[in-house]
């Protein structure tokens, strides 16, 4: 019986990422493709799944903010839109702006109940194709709620974290992660 389980989710998953024209293989291959918002240069990668007007996506953002570029943290910071209505055209908002990671910044430092301060805009095609892959990508991972963390570890195993974890755990994440950018250099993400 369990094994039928499995072998479903197996094909589930597939066909997800099939679905979302997303190849078959790890996590870890999609995640270069996603449409995010970058921060901070290094070469340790955290990916962050989240959502513009989630008060514990907000919440991480505060908290990382003085961890990125320690050990050389670099934050992809990647918008899902699915909370609120208004969610989808503050996510296209973020990756249309001239400078997204501005924009991101200006949007964290209004936060104001349980909403993102950018306002909503219309997405391109090629912003709306990116806010589907994400999401598509997320539903693929199995997450269920955001903010989701996707990182690897120094042994290459790739570790996923729900939900707002205590700056103590963020602390271990990142000295993980860059623990495994001083033993093996990778090219920076696109």
């Amino acid at each position: 019986m369990m094994r039928a389980v499995v072998a479903t989710l197996v094909i589930f998953v597939g066909v997800q990422a099939a679905q979302a024209g997303l190849p078959k293989g790890p996590l870890w291959n999609f995640l270069r493709r996603t449409a995010a918002i970058r921060q901070g240069a290094g070469h340790a990668r955290l990916y962050v799944f989240f959502d513009p007007n989630c008060p514990y996506c907000h919440d991480l953002y505060e908290t990382l903010q003085p961890l990125i570029g320690r050990e050389g943290l670099a934050v992809r910071w990647v918008p899902v839109g699915i909370l609120a209505l208004s969610s989808y055209g503050k996510a296209a908002a973020l990756l249309e702006a001239a400078d997204p990671a501005a924009a991101l910044a200006r949007m964290e430092r209004g936060f104001r109940d349980g909403r993102g301060a950018v306002r909503p805009a219309r997405a391109t095609a090629r912003v709306a194709r990116g806010l589907l892959y994400n999401v598509r990508l997320f539903e693929a991972s199995g997450a269920e709620g955001v903010p989701f963390l996707v990182f690897r570890t120094p042994g290459g195993q790739v570790r996923t974290v729900e939900g707002d974890p205590p700056y103590a755990a963020l602390a271990r994440i990142v000295g993980s992660i860059a623990g495994l950018s001083r033993s093996r250099p990778e090219r920076a993400a696109p």
